[in-house]
């Protein structure tokens, strides 16, 4: 299954821990392929390094596995559909890689809900339904 996961979500893993942390490590032991792109993973590097930057600690062994587990797609579509435009190249790479999910905290795209039968979930919605049964 295809899916991206949000900066927010990223970033709360590797430097804050608690269930972001645990969602994520969860993701990367299932057959989950995490989509993303240019866009994207410039918005990831910059937001880590200013994170780096503000003396916070990355759990450098969480992001090696995520990016071993990664996917880029070429940038196509260009749809204008948040209302935070920013975060429309999340939109754009989950038509591009025909994802599923959305995995995000943010609320202007959480308020989308779906979108070209893209779904746009918490991590707790995403966990719950795919993670958590897989594991019972």
């Amino acid at each position: 299954m295809k899916i991206l996961i949000d900066t927010n979500i990223l970033i709360s893993a590797l430097f804050f821990g608690k269930f972001p942390k645990e969602f994520l490590n969860e993701v990367l032991k299932e057959s989950f392929e995490i989509c993303i792109n240019d866009k994207i993973f410039s918005e990831y590097e910059k937001t880590i390094a200013k994170k780096i930057f503000k003396k916070k600690i990355l759990d450098e062994i969480l992001y090696e596995k995520f990016l071993g587990k990664i996917r880029f797609f070429e940038p196509v579509s260009d749809l204008k559909v948040c209302r935070d435009p920013d975060d429309d190249k999340f939109i754009n790479c989950a038509i591009d890689a025909k994802a599923i999910y959305i995995v995000s905290g943010d609320n202007d795209l959480l308020t989308i809900k779906n979108f070209a039968g893209i779904e746009i979930v918490t991590a707790r919605e995403f966990y719950d339904k795919y993670i958590k049964t897989s594991t019972m």
